[in-house]
């Protein structure tokens, strides 16, 4: 009988810790989101095989991700975006180049004091300047969506310093036909881009995504979260792109530098018909039109994004690596 009542008592025990575990997972998954999102940023930084570097620079504290080897690859991510938009491609591009992705200012944990100029000029002379801290002088560059537009607008500024652009769903362009997101942003309608709420968050996730990829709930409620914290502030980072920044057909105009421009065949946050018009400008681009695909190509399709882009520097290298030979 004692035996049976020590048995009892344990299996008690250990009912009441396994239900007090349930009960904090519930209070994490539900109520208090962070500490789950940092763990599963955490295993995304892990898969992606980076690591947070923190570089403060003339009043700026950088966060930037970064990882792998070879020659440095700087990647600038799209609004209400950061660094980890990047992780998956990063795996793949590892071992062909240095991935560094800084947060841009105004997003994600890049933390500065006062007021900032958001156009993208301004923003694109900053990591002009963050690379100087670097100690980095030529680079590859690539950008998604906002940050497709401050790529060009930094090769306009530092051509001798970009080896080759890469663009993926690049934004900015005046004379492209509107996409839907836009169509209601110039009707009058609610600017999916600003995220006011968790609800918001998952109307511009319905936009970014043919199929969205898997996003555990806490991650997507302290994301969520986040840009609703600063929605104020994105407000005026999208009227600075919309209306103080030059537009990106005039920035790329002429830019003579090797340029993959990668486009989301039914993006809906900005029209694939951009796709043919910036190719225009640009005398060295290719372009690649992928099926099926929104307007994160490499979050969607991170296997094939980081496929053609490889393969297209490569290609990049070995032409100027001949040009080189032959002056």
């Amino acid at each position: 009988m004692r035996t049976e009542g020590r048995l009892t008592t344990a299996m008690t025990n250990w009912l009441i810790v396994l239900l007090g575990l349930v009960a904090a997972w519930v209070l994490f998954w539900l109520l208090w989101p962070r500490p789950l999102a940092r763990l599963f940023m955490a295993a995304e930084r892990k898969q992606g095989r980076l690591s947070i570097r923190r570089v403060r620079q003339d009043g700026f504290d950088w966060h930037v991700l970064e990882g792998g080897h070879g020659e440095p690859l700087v990647l600038l991510h799209g609004f209400n975006g950061d660094g980890y938009h990047f992780a998956r491609v990063s795996r793949l591009l590892g071992a062909h180049f240095r991935v560094i992705a800084p947060d841009l200012p105004g997003f994600g944990q890049t933390t500065f004091q006062g007021e900032l100029d958001y156009d993208v000029e301004s923003q694109a002379r900053r990591v002009l300047a963050l690379l100087d801290e670097l100690g980095i002088e030529r680079f590859y560059l690539g950008g998604n969506s906002m940050g497709g537009y401050v790529a060009c607008a930094l090769a306009r500024l530092a051509p001798e310093r970009v080896r080759a652009l890469w663009l993926m769903n690049p934004g900015g362009l005046q004379t492209a036909t509107l996409s839907p997101l836009f169509e209601v942003v110039y009707q009058g309608g609610h600017n999916a881009l600003v995220v006011r709420n968790r609800e918001d968050f998952q109307r511009l996730m319905d936009y970014c995504f043919v199929r969205p990829p898997w996003l555990p709930r806490p991650l997507a409620r302290e994301l969520a979260d986040r840009a609703a914290r600063h929605a104020e502030r994105a407000q005026d980072i999208f009227d600075a792109i919309r209306f103080h920044s030059k537009p990106l057909e005039d920035l790329a105009r002429g830019l003579d530098m090797p340029a993959l421009i990668v486009w989301g065949q039914a993006d809906q946050v900005l029209h694939p018909d951009g796709l043919k018009l910036l190719s225009e400008c640009m005398p060295q681009a290719q372009t690649l039109l992928m099926p099926a695909t929104g307007h994160l190509p490499m979050i969607e399709q991170p296997r094939p994004t980081a496929e053609a882009w490889i393969s297209f520097a490569e290609s990049a290298a070995r032409r100027e690596t001949r040009e080189a030979a032959r002056v």
